[in-house]
């Protein structure tokens, strides 16, 4: 694994962190522009910066040479900063020097954050009691070292220096329901992997042949809460088990009782959906996934991590901290596993995956990218297109990638980085599956979901290529990809489009939308049982199309065609919107398939009309979206406060803070403050749909904010970009 994701896994789990002012760097050098179309690997060359290192840090050792500058600057004694396990854990998140004042440290009080520590028992085990705990309950396949969980090194000793981290749970007091659970026999953990393993070999051998069900169609309103505000045990913090006992499983046995917890949460709760994928037909999510993290620590407490946070989010008196520890404990075990050097496995692959999901909640594309090609590089050493299609493990893990590969190329403006040969093994494998169970719709959906992504590759790669004089073959090309994107829309098999499975009546919340922007009362954008994908699928079209059409704001015409572009591509804004309303409105909508809108729904929004009622609108499902979890970066911020003309949009999309609860709040403050070192660069790096922004704005496909806007206050370099492109205009 290279260097770069060493340093992005260390800054994440703390180890990295800026120990005073000194220590930080003094400017980030420019990084190299993600739209370049050069690919991604351009984007992580200063990566260090982005995540508090001044300059690349050798993971496994440094010279002696280097330890000595460590200890004096120009004859001027230097100030030693040890790491320490006992800093608060927003701190620790925030990469920044605790200065452990109880029972609220400093930062945290200057700044009115939610300041929370580990349990006493955490700060005084020693590493060798972290070894031994470490052999029974880490990684089964690979324990980790004594050596590895240092938090402390003499700077006048011999021993070669190595990157250290700070390990954010340790085991708790001998009387917590945790250190009981952990004190179990490892005989018994190894019996129930035994059982888990042949678990996961059934549940992932199944033939192609076999009929998969359609899951995530079942009826629930993602409106509905069933988290409860109650709390048990104090080391916890949890909400109570209620509603949760069908979740809970035999092979959980050995487990402590806060996690046993949040995989029956995320069990009952989370789909397939929350990962941006539409179908899980051998039920991937809800029981191959969980097996697997069982196997692997790094990844169960990544899954567990993911379910703490929407709980947190659905439970009125849920804290940061409750999520933050099990994400840091993730990221720990996995830096400690890629320091071993040892082989990697498809569940290190899953924990990459599932720590990227986790970025993109929260909006931070910095770490999202570096995750990203993270997992490019682990997935094209253990599989080829060929064999990755085998199992459903393999097919889901090349979905959950791809999707990632092709979204960020296409809302950065560079070019995907996977080559075609793996998105036409997925088309062929599902063509083939649609001739052999030609009643199965879940194959046909696939098959489409397959070509559309293929699609939305050559998009990706025509935006990487464009310049500011279009020639021949970038002209035919788009051509071309407008011509198949209508093929794929108009070839769709008839049993896709079957009106039996439209959805007719959205329920008695229909007639409470008098402000609506769209007419939801005409059938036609929502289909229900194994057809609701296929709404998902149409809301992914046509944002494909807008961003495809958006080229041609690049390309001279004998006329002018503004108006007639920006007709087309208000009507798929407009489609857009009917889906997301129709989606919120039905009683019957999965968890998590708004969610999965939310990329649709940004983009759809810079087509609207300017006026009062459409702007209400797309705030309030801008609002809705973040009180589902998933959190708009600042500069997505920033730039919708400049379409608005209202720069209250930065801290918050509603007037009078409605619906921003204080754990909203929490949550929101903690990604902005987490990334508060990158700004800079995650204004010209990460993908939020600004190379669009400009192009309307130079094109005239929509009107400019005022003269001096936040996203100019808050980001230089924007304000930079805009002026060298009045200049050429």
């Amino acid at each position: 694994m290279s260097e770069y994701y060493h340093h992005l896994l260390s800054s994440m789990s703390g180890a990295g962190q800026i120990s005073s002012p000194q220590d930080a760097p003094q400017q980030a050098t420019s990084a190299t522009s993600v739209g370049g179309g050069t690919g991604i690997a351009g984007s992580y060359q200063n990566l260090g910066y982005f995540t508090g290192f001044p300059e690349p840090i050798m993971v496994n050792s440094v010279p002696k040479a280097s330890r000595s500058r460590r200890k004096s600057a120009h004859g001027v004694d230097h100030v030693k900063h040890r790491r320490t396990r006992s800093g608060c854990y927003t701190c620790r998140s925030r990469r920044v020097k605790c200065d452990e004042t109880h029972p609220i440290c400093d930062r945290c009080r200057k700044g009115k954050r939610e300041c929370s520590y580990p349990t006493d028992s955490t700060t005084t085990q020693s590493s060798t009691s972290a070894t031994k705990d470490a052999s029974g309950t880490s990684q089964l396949n690979s324990p980790a070292s004594s050596h590895d969980d240092r938090e402390d090194f003499d700077d006048d000793n011999d021993h070669e220096f190595k990157l250290d981290t700070i390990i954010d749970e340790e085991e708790p007091n001998e009387s917590t329901p945790s250190a009981q659970s952990k004190s179990r026999s490892s005989a018994r953990r190894a019996s129930a992997a035994s059982k888990l393993h042949r678990i996961i070999t059934s549940s992932g051998g199944r033939q192609g042949s076999e009929t998969p069900s359609l899951e995530g169609t079942k009826a629930s309103s993602p409106a509905t809460s069933t988290g409860t505000a109650s709390v048990t045990p104090a080391a916890y913090d949890l909400p109570e088990l209620t509603g949760l006992g069908s979740s809970e499983r035999p092979e959980w046995a050995h487990l402590p009782q806060d996690v046993r917890f949040y995989l029956g949460y995320f069990c009952e709760h989370l789909t397939n959906y929350h990962y941006g994928i539409l179908t899980d037909a051998h039920d991937f999510f809800r029981t191959i996934l969980p097996a697997l993290a069982l196997e692997n620590e790094a990844l169960l407490y990544a899954l567990v991590g993911f379910a703490a946070y929407h709980c947190t989010l659905r439970n009125p008196r849920g804290k940061m901290h409750q999520f933050l520890q099990y994400y840091n404990k993730s990221v720990t075990i996995l830096l400690g596993f890629l320091k071993r050097k040892e082989d990697h496995s498809p569940a290190t692959l899953l924990t990459i995956l599932q720590l990227a999901t986790i970025e993109e909640y929260l909006g931070d594309w910095i770490n999202l990218m570096g995750h990203q090609r993270a997992a490019y590089e682990v997935l094209t050493k253990l599989y080829t297109p060929q064999s990755i299609i085998a199992t459903p493990t393999g097919r889901t893990i090349l979905s959950w990638y791809n999707r990632y590969d092709v979204f960020v190329g296409l809302m950065g403006g560079f070019a995907a980085a996977l080559p075609e040969d793996w998105f036409t093994s997925l088309v062929s494998y599902y063509q083939s599956m649609s001739l052999q169970d030609p009643a199965n719709p879940v194959w046909k959906i696939e098959e489409c979901s397959a070509r559309l992504r293929l699609l939305s590759r050559e998009v990706s790669l025509l935006v990487g290529k464009q310049s500011a004089t279009p020639d021949q073959s970038y002209l035919d090309q788009h051509a071309s990809i407008s011509q198949r994107l209508g093929a794929w829309r108009d070839g769709w098999d008839p049993a896709l489009s079957d009106p039996a499975y439209l959805v007719q009546d959205l329920g008695e919340r229909t007639a409470e939308r008098p402000d609506s922007i769209v007419d939801v009362l005409v059938p036609g954008s929502l289909y229900q049982g194994p057809l609701f994908p296929v709404t998902l699928l149409s809301c992914e079209w046509h944002t494909v199309v807008i961003l495809h059409e958006c080229q041609r704001a690049d390309i001279p015409t004998q006329d002018d065609g503004t108006e007639e572009l920006q007709a087309r591509l208000s009507e798929q804004a407009f489609a857009i919107c009917r889906i997301v309303e129709s989606i919120e409105l039905w009683p019957s909508s999965p968890r998590g398939s708004l969610i999965l809108t939310q990329a649709c729904l940004a983009l759809a929004a810079l087509f609207l009309p300017h006026d009062a009622k459409h702007q209400i609108w797309i705030r309030r499902k801008f609002a809705l979206l973040e009180a589902l979890g998933c959190i708009f970066p600042l500069g997505m911020r920033n730039m919708m406060a400049e379409l608005f003309e209202d720069a209250s949009c930065v801290r918050w999309w509603l007037p009078n803070n409605e619906a921003f609860s204080p754990v909203l709040r929490a949550v929101r403050a903690f990604a902005d403050e987490r990334n508060a070192t990158a700004v800079s660069a995650q204004s010209e790096s990460a993908p939020d749909v600004r190379h669009i922004f400009s192009k309307l704005h130079l094109s005239g496909l929509t009107r400019r904010g005022p003269s001096t806007t936040l996203a100019e206050t808050h980001s230089p370099t924007t304000s930079e970009k805009r002026s060298k492109g009045k200049g050429k205009a």
